[in-house]
């Protein structure tokens, strides 16, 4: 549906516009990067999880897509991803797209809303600034170039690396997983099924780039990569449950993902950190050698209550 004052025309987006959509994406990120390693098949693999219908929302001028935003509820609190074209700004493209998001999630029972924006984005903090939200926290993408030596993962004493078998580990995966995450900022606990269904129930799934350590009978720490995500390999989880923080388990899981991705031909891991968790990880991650390439500052709004 279209407002009498908007330049644009609005509805949400079908899988027919995910070409549009990413080469949106590509463009913001190429005016503020210079480079971006995004693709189509990185928002597919996105889109797999949203309710297209639900809870995302174009904004078109005639057929062009110009702005993309969805909405991720996390109990009380939603986020929202946003993105306008580069040539399109000054528009007011991006404050009808927060706007409209920002109501649906108010509408839906949000308290608070988060959205993210490109640290360089300049324009895009003073808009968020403009709607009332504050900046919270800052996240980074890293990466590492791959060298034909890699160094091999030493796990401690008493520590057993060993395959995923999904039918034999993903209950106790899954709750060893969400343990360790409870420690994260912001936390949101996600249900067995769900998780199951984003991470095992999906033609992304591959045993082989997942690792469980066991410490005993007990999943000590673990990992989930995925291949061609994001313009190479991609750490898309990484834990160490508490009792066995500080050993080196973690360095150790990390190289055991470099040497995967380069036995798989990678040229390149990376993999998404808040820049200030409290368990060390993004020191963790830059002694190893990756290196920030793209970050983003969080803002966010207090809705309700």
């Amino acid at each position: 549906m279209s407002s009498a004052k908007s330049a644009f025309s609005r509805r949400a987006p079908a899988p027919r516009d995910a070409p549009a959509v990413a080469d949106l994406v590509i463009a913001y990120e190429r005016s503020l990067y210079g480079e971006t390693t995004y693709s189509l098949g990185d928002l597919q693999a996105e889109w797999e999880s949203l309710d297209l219908a639900r809870n995302a929302l174009v904004l078109l001028d005639g057929e062009r897509v110009v702005a993309f935003g969805s909405l991720h509820e996390r109990g009380e609190l939603w986020r929202v991803d946003g993105y306008v074209h580069p040539d399109e700004q000054g528009r007011g493209a991006g404050t009808e797209l927060v706007t409209a998001l920002e109501a649906s999630a108010v509408q839906r029972g949000a308290r608070r809303v988060q959205i993210g924006v490109a640290e360089p984005d300049e324009a895009g903090h003073r808009l968020l600034a403009g709607l009332g939200y504050r900046p919270v926290r800052v996240f980074r993408e890293l990466r590492i170039e791959l060298a034909s030596s890699i160094e091999p993962p030493a796990w401690p004493d008493g520590i057993v690396p060993d395959a995923f078998d999904p039918e034999r580990d993903a209950s106790a995966f899954h709750a060893a997983q969400q343990e360790a995450f409870a420690d994260h900022w912001e936390f949101h606990p996600r249900q067995l099924a769900d998780w199951r269904s984003f991470h095992v129930d999906t033609d992304r799934f591959d045993a082989s780039l997942w690792r469980v350590v066991r410490s005993g009978d007990e999943i000590a720490a673990g990992a989930i990569c995925e291949s061609g995500r994001y313009g190479g390999g991609w750490i898309s989880v990484l834990f160490t449950r508490r009792p066995w923080r500080g050993l080196g388990i973690g360095r150790a899981l990390l190289h055991d993902a470099f040497a995967k991705f380069r036995d798989r031909g990678e040229t390149s891991v990376g993999l998404g950190v808040d820049a200030e968790n409290a368990t060390g990880a993004f020191q963790l991650y830059e002694s190893s050698g990756m290196r920030p390439v793209m970050g983003w500052v969080m803002h966010e709004k207090r809705v309700a209550g």
